[in-house]
């Protein structure tokens, strides 16, 4: 029933199914999402999280794409307004490092779900379309930038944009391992960008 159920539009139900699977997740890590914790978190029966999510692994893998949902729209709605391709590019990538919510959640949520690919292997594509898609947003960023003059004609979009997300990435675990605090990743985060959107 659960394959069925879940092709379907989300419901209430499911809905405060999958976000209580992304607090547990948050909380106790990948390795500790079990039925029996999402549906306490959640106030509801293990046998309607059975119903709507047959495996653990079926739920991890709605839980990590409704959490980037979520996300999205909530780089959309940092996004929105910002003037130039530019800005746009400083401002996805340093939500991208962001330690409030929603953003430190969802990063939160995305390490713990890497973890599993090794003993997922449905897993694996989830998160690499998810992680294309963050890449191909920020090259599509600096191509809006060189489009509107913000961003060097020179610049070579996809390469520039990769070397940036992967500066994100590493910043972010910096963060994360308490060697650099906010301040400093901003910091380093803008002179990647600064060197980056500059023609060589």
């Amino acid at each position: 029933m659960s394959a069925s159920a879940t092709a379907q539009p989300p419901t209430e139900r499911s809905i405060r199914i999958l976000e209580a699977a992304c607090r547990v997740i948050v909380r106790e890590g990948a390795h500790g999402l079990r039925m029996a914790s999402v549906a306490a978190e959640a106030h509801v029966s293990k046998a309607l999280v059975h119903y709507y999510f047959a495996t653990r692994q079926e739920l991890l893998r709605h839980a990590f794409a409704f959490s980037e949902q979520r996300w999205q729209a909530a780089i959309d709605a940092e996004l929105a307004g910002v003037a130039t391709g530019a800005a746009r590019v400083e401002r996805i990538l340093l939500v991208s490092i962001e330690p409030a919510l929603p953003f430190s959640e969802q990063r939160a949520l995305g390490n713990e779900v890497w973890s599993s690919l090794r003993s997922d292997e449905e897993l694996r594509p989830v998160v690499e379309r998810s992680y294309r898609a963050w890449l191909d947003r920020v090259v599509g960023l600096i191509e809006e930038g060189r489009a509107d003059g913000s961003v060097a004609a020179g610049v070579d979009a996809t390469a520039a944009g990769w070397r940036l997300a992967a500066a994100a990435d590493g910043l972010d675990s910096l963060l994360y391992l308490g060697l650099a605090d906010r301040e400093e990743a901003g910091r380093l985060m803008r002179g990647a960008i600064a060197h980056e959107l500059r023609a060589g």
